[in-house]
């Protein structure tokens, strides 16, 4: 299965970039919705305890639990087409950084979760603003990384360190025309925007 992380300032297209390419694709999809970015037509939770980030982060935890885990199909658990067909296959955890900070240990809950995915058959996207925020750990484990608009050394800093020529490559980006670098599992670099769709769907594991 699929582990996407998406990174972008605010104004890069990043949200539009998850919308267009991934949730819109796949409708058996939950979003995290934190703050609150997507429409109602789509399958969102959205967190109460925004102003206590240890709540946050219990909340997070029961969520996975209660509401992700138990709405996916392991393998040895399918039982009829029906059943494939409702099973969650893709889950949007929208400003990751909030719950997975760089400067913390991933709760056990989400650990799990990543450890699990691909037992459960369940893409995960995370999406955040900055490298420098989010949990290495989200990004070291994730199959693509789509990288948009960055400023700010540390941000460059990891950017490179996941390839030489990312941060470069990251400054020749039209910012206008919604351009990302996309890096592959090897790490290897393109170039994309929001709009192609069809190479984001390709990304997914679970294909509606």
């Amino acid at each position: 299965m699929s582990r996407i992380t998406v990174l972008g300032l605010q104004g890069s297209g990043k949200s539009y970039l998850t919308e267009h390419g991934f949730i819109a694709q796949q409708p058996n999809h939950l979003i995290v919705d934190i703050m609150r970015e997507y429409p109602d037509k789509y399958h969102s939770y959205e967190p109460k305890y925004l102003d206590n980030p240890d709540k946050l982060k219990e909340e997070i935890s029961l969520i996975i639990k209660k509401l992700i885990i138990k709405n996916c199909v392991a393998l040895e658990d399918k039982n009829t087409d029906k059943t494939e067909k409702k099973r969650l296959k893709l889950v949007v955890f929208e400003e990751a950084d909030l719950y997975n900070p760089s400067s913390e240990r991933v709760a056990s809950g989400m650990r799990s979760l990543i450890v699990q995915s691909r037992h459960l058959q369940l893409d995960m996207v995370f999406v955040s603003r900055r490298p420098s925020d989010l949990s290495a750990y989200l990004m070291d484990t994730s199959d693509y990384l789509i990288i948009g608009k960055q400023v700010g050394a540390n941000a460059l800093k990891i950017i490179n360190n996941l390839n030489s020529q990312a941060s470069a490559r990251l400054k020749k980006l039209n910012y206008d025309n919604h351009e990302f670098l996309l890096l592959d599992r090897n790490r290897e670099i393109s170039v994309i925007t929001a709009e192609d769709t069809d190479i984001l769907k390709s990304l997914l594991s679970n294909k509606a």
